[in-house]
This record gives C-alpha cells, structure tokens and sequence, in this order.
C-alpha cells in the first residue's frame, strides 16, 4: 500500500509511484472505456488518497452504471486501493438527484457523482462529495463547416446550448467562428456554468435569432424552448454529425396547462404536497415558502414524502379527499406528463400564478428553478418578508 499525501509532504518513492499510475492508467484506461470520454480519473485518485476512507461511493446516471466496473476494477482490484466500494442503485435523473443521504446512511466517507453539474453546493452535502462532469470530446471542425454552409455571414449572432458533458468545445467553436459572425454569444444562467442549460433551468435569450443546442435528445433542449419560444433552435448531434431544425408547439403547451390552472382555481378546497425523496429533488426552501402561503390563506393540506409520483399513487391518495396536488420535485413531471394525471398536478411556479404573485405570460413559461435570478418559487430565492394578501 502507497503512503498518503499529507500536507505539502512528499515520500521519495511517491513520485516513482505516480509515474508507474500514470503508465497503468493510460494503458488500461483506453482498454475499457470510450477514447472521447473524460471519466477524471486522476482527480478521483488524489481525492481517494488526501483522505482516509474505508467506503466510497459512487453514483451514476443509468446509463453510465456499465462503467461502474471498469472504475472499481482500477481502483480496487488492481490493488491501489483497500477499501469497500458502493454503488447506488437509486435512479439519477439529474443532479438534483444527487444522494447524499443515502450515502450518510451506509456510512460513506467520500462519493462521487458521475454526469451532473455541482447543482447542490458542496457544503450542503452530508457526505464530501466530488462532481465528475464527465466531458465527452468531439471532432468541432464538422460542426464549424456546417454552420457555415448553413447560416451566411448576414446573420447578426449565433447562441450556443448544451449539457455540462459539452460545453468545453465552446471556447474553440468560439474561436473558430467569430471572424465569420457578427457575434458569438454563449448565455449564463448563473449558478450554471455558461452555456448550459437543464431540463428545469434554461438561459432566457428572448431576443435572440439562432440558437444552436449541442447534444443528443430533446429533454434539456425543450427547456430552453419553452422558456425562450421566439427564437429559431437547431440541435447538432455530436454523434451522428448532423444538424436538425427543432420545433416545440408552445401554444398547445400553454393551453394545455392554463387549462389546468383554470380547473386548480374552481377547485381549491383540499391540497396534497408531494416533496421528492429522490435525492434532493425536494427542496425544503420552496416547501416552507408554499407552506407558509398555505397557513395565511387557511386552506386544509397535507404533505408527503414520495421518490416516486405516478398515475396510480395520485388516484389512491386523492379518492374522495384531495383535488389538487402540488409537487415539489421535478417541474417537468408536470409539464411532460400532467395530462395524463387525473388531478391536477402543479408545480410551485404554478402556485404562484394561481395565487397572484405571478402574472402568466401568454408566449412563454418560467423554467428558472435553480437560478438565482428567480421568482419565489425557485430554490435559491428567499423571501424578505412574510406574504401579504
């Protein structure tokens, strides 16, 4: 077994044993896994050995959990490591997911989260934890000479989207084409990094002409769709070298949720809150704000705890006793999937709109859930004062 660094201490033989990991590491790192993807396994490496820890955890979304034995063989079984390794069977939908708890529970002394951007700050976490962004890297020539072939040198800017996984390319397409545009702009949506955007949390670029989103999927793209609708949206998929035009019919989404609006009003009598359970999807902050208008308005409710929010659970639970349910999870379930629920299920922007703190825009929808910037239903904002009626 290596000594551990401590301090600023270095033992003689370390640096014999950092140059023989690093042989090791190229060599069977290439062997196992994708040549374009950056697992940072270094990092986790001088992460393991600044601290003593006899379980590690780790947690994937699902489909990075087949890496989950290339990463232990290295670590462990290659003997570079004596210590108890623990996956997470929890779904990982996104960083919100983030399970810190469970890790607490199994009595782990460091995890890693593996795909998601640092959304819940380090210092909340029960357990030290350390993002993995996971970047993928990608040929960008392909992607400069399409927009270039596509879009004329008349056009006055170009906007560029992505998940974390992508947005280190855009500093060389930034380069490459800014003598070609007018402007190059990559948004911010602090605390995101620039350029990103989530499934819930979207730059709004209400003024913007062309927006490029790099990235396979529809998911983190139909977040900006909504929130900026005016805007013309191409997606480039890395993988494939193509460049598509996409369309999001936010008429039909707008009526469709105004439309249960408009049933949560003729309806307010009995109210269930669901906060999530997987991982940090609940936010506590965004519960008491809800709650608190709740206690002033002296409607009846009640609240529950739930890592999953399906068709049949809410038919259970509101038989005869509830009429609206207000989830304090993933905003999206209710956008995607509302429709098909047979109550109404609202998001916390939503009851802000039904209870006057918010006037609905009828072009657009607020996907502002983890900024800083936000309305009162957002994570990070806190009220200065008490709600008045």
């Amino acid at each position: 077994v290596f000594p551990l660094i401590k301090k600023k201490k270095v033992f003689p033989f370390f640096k014999k044993y950092v140059l023989v990991e690093k042989i090791f590491l190229s060599s069977f790192y290439f062997k196992q896994t994708p040549h374009n993807y950056n697992f940072e396994i270094e990092k986790t490496v001088k992460k393991i050995n600044r601290k003593i820890s006899r379980k590690i955890c780790f947690q994937f979304p699902e489909g990075l959990q087949k890496f989950y034995l290339f990463l232990s063989d290295f670590f462990f079984s290659k003997g570079f490591f004596f210590r108890e390794p623990v996956i997470s069977n929890r779904i990982s939908f996104g960083a919100c997911c983030i399970d810190d708890i469970f890790f607490k529970l199994v009595g782990a002394d460091t995890s890693f989260h593996y795909g998601h951007s640092c959304l819940v700050p380090i210092i909340k976490c029960l357990v030290p934890i350390s993002y993995i962004f996971l970047e993928i890297y990608f040929d960008q020539s392909f992607l400069v000479e399409i927009l270039k072939k596509n879009f004329g040198k008349a056009e006055s800017s170009l906007n560029f989207l992505s998940t974390i996984q992508f947005i280190s390319c855009f500093k060389k397409i930034e380069n490459e084409l800014i003598f070609y545009f007018k402007k190059i702009k990559i948004p911010q949506n602090k605390p995101l990094s620039p350029g990103e955007t989530l499934g819930c949390t979207s730059p709004s670029l209400w003024n913007s002409k062309n927006i490029v989103y790099i990235g396979d999927g529809r998911f983190h793209l139909e977040s900006c769709m909504i929130e900026s609708p005016n805007s013309r949206f191409f997606q480039y998929n890395p993988f494939s070298h193509l460049l598509f035009v996409t369309e999001f019919s936010i008429k039909e989404f707008l009526e469709e949720r105004k439309f249960i609006l408009l049933k949560s009003i003729i309806n307010q009598k009995n109210f269930c809150f669901i906060t999530g359970a997987l991982g940090r999807q609940g936010d506590a902050n965004i519960f008491k704000k809800i709650k608190e208008i709740f206690k002033i308005k002296k409607f009846k409710f009640f609240s529950i705890f739930s890592t999953e929010i399906s068709i049949d659970k809410l038919d259970i639970l509101g038989f005869k006793k509830i009429d609206i349910f207000i989830q304090i999870a993933c905003p999206r379930l209710s956008y995607d999937w509302g429709k098909i629920f047979n109550f109404p299920l609202l998001t916390s922007f939503e009851v802000s709109v039904l209870f006057g703190f918010t006037v609905l825009n009828n072009t657009r929808y607020s996907m502002d859930y983890f900024s800083n910037s936000g309305g009162f239903w957002t994570t990070y904002i806190k009220p200065k004062k008490k709600f008045f009626f």
